[in-house]
């Protein structure tokens, strides 16, 4: 299989590991290649992992001819689009090859730029309309996937995927102590190191994270924060921390590289997103046993179950996740359990070969449905005990048909009884704008032992 992926390059966070893990597992057992639009960290990462990468610093118009000639000359058979400005490539280019396209939602792109009016008028509408223009989507999460849904995204091109990591177990550089030295903090024997690893913008809702741990240290003095990441938002956060929280209790330390080190000398991680899909900060510090606390948005509840992988608040309340905080420093056992049945969980079902695996099935997934001829008509058999007075077998029914035929052209329906013999067609259509069936097949009158065959024109 040889698939064609591409991101602008300037990615961090959480889109780009997940980038990165996925290609550099399906190129244990497929051909990619991946294209950037800037040369980079994001490219230079790439290239070390082994990657085969492609920097194409063009014009939109340019880098769609060049893409074109490269997928028809080499065989591609899917190209895979990350953010807006892959996806307003893919959405163009589309139009120029005849290989399906397909793109990872990593976000809510609604909230993509928000604090950012001017990128929110002119990426993020540019995203948004790029999106509706796509042959399937991936979402990194079952929410994720059911929140475009939502949104009228048809289902039937629809996937979730969960981002995956390396499980595999890693040394950390530096020990606790050294690397908190490092950073900064000062701690002493019994400290509880509250951490967070986020870009410091407005979407990650860091300032409600600073509000709830100055409502924690009040009673509990020996707390600390350590806060990793960069953003817009730092000179307000900072200053927010030096109002709210005593002096020396919360360090910033820009980014950080070492995540490994990071999350080994956190107690407790914490994210407090207002939207995330399915966040890389938890199955990081998952790695670490690192006890985790997490506003319930999103992805996130697929993996903390409040109470036994975690610890869940609603979004925005620092009091909530003051109260959150408080209970973990007061518990080294609850922090230890916490972190291990996250652990146990999110090494077995979240690993990256499972993303790898699940990537795969979808790509296997969207070449068997092109390669199937579109002009072809197509049947359904459905056989069941229908029309014997049966009232939740019936509405069954109903629902089936209501739903293939929603979702085809299906208009007709055939009831044939169990002996072969075939009654005269049934006219069914779509519910009407009232709920009711607009269906004679609705009065389901053939005898017990009947089937009902659809005929429609196109596969759904």
């Amino acid at each position: 299989m040889k698939v064609l992926h591409l991101i602008s390059g300037g990615d961090v966070g959480g889109a780009k590991t997940h980038v990165l893990s996925l290609l550099h597992g399906l190129g244990k057992t497929e051909q990619v290649r991946l294209v950037c639009f800037r040369e980079g960290e994001f490219a230079e990462d790439a290239r070390k992992l082994g990657i085969d990468t492609v920097v194409m610093e063009a014009s939109v118009q340019t880098a769609i001819g060049r893409l074109a000639q490269m997928i028809r000359a080499e065989g591609f058979q899917i190209v895979h689009c990350h953010g807006a400005r892959a996806n307003l490539t893919g959405a163009v280019l589309r139009r120029k090859i005849q290989v399906p396209i397909v793109t990872t939602v990593h976000s809510d792109y609604r909230l993509d730029y928000l604090g950012r009016p001017l990128h929110r008028l002119t990426y993020g509408t540019i995203n948004t309309v790029a999106l509706r223009m796509f042959d399937y989507h991936i979402g990194v999460s079952d929410a994720m996937a059911q929140l475009l849904i939502s949104r009228g995204f048809d289902p039937q091109t629809m996937f979730a995927i969960y981002n995956g990591i390396d499980f595999t177990p890693v040394a950390p550089k530096l020990d606790r102590e050294s690397y908190l030295r490092s950073v900064g903090m000062e701690t002493a024997e019994d400290t509880v190191v509250f951490g967070i690893a986020a870009r410091l913008d407005p979407v990650k809702d860091v300032g409600t994270l600073i509000r709830g741990f100055s409502i924690a240290v009040k009673t509990h003095p020996n707390i600390r924060l350590l806060i990793a990441g960069d953003g817009e938002q730092r000179q307000t956060l900072e200053k927010l921390a030096a109002d709210t929280c005593p002096p020396g209790s919360v360090v910033f330390a820009g980014w950080v590289t070492d995540m490994d080190s990071f999350y080994h000398a956190l107690d407790v991680n914490t994210l407090t997103s207002l939207s995330e899909t399915f966040p890389y900060a938890i199955t990081e510090g998952a790695r670490m046993r690192c006890a985790t606390i997490a506003s319930n948005v999103g992805g996130i509840p697929y993996i903390i179950e409040h109470g036994v992988t975690g610890l869940l608040f609603e979004p925005q309340n620092a009091e909530a996740l003051g109260g959150c905080m408080a209970r973990l420093a007061e518990s080294a056992a609850m922090r230890a359990q916490l972190g291990e049945n996250l652990y146990e969980k999110a090494s077995r079902e979240f690993s990256i070969s499972a993303t790898v695996g699940k990537q795969i099935e979808i790509y296997q997934t969207i070449l068997r449905r092109t390669a199937m001829p579109t002009k072809k008509k197509y049947g359904v058999l459905i056989c069941g005990a229908y029309g014997k007075g049966n009232a939740g077998d019936d509405a069954i029914l109903k629902a089936i048909l209501a739903q293939i035929c929603r979702s085809t052209s299906c208009r007709t329906i055939l009831p044939r009884r169990a002996c072969g013999t075939t009654s005269a067609p049934y006219t069914y259509s779509t519910p009407s704008a009232s709920g009711r069936l607009c269906a004679d097949a609705g009065c389901l009158s053939p005898a017990a032992g009947a089937s009902f065959k659809t005929k429609r024109a196109r596969d759904p």
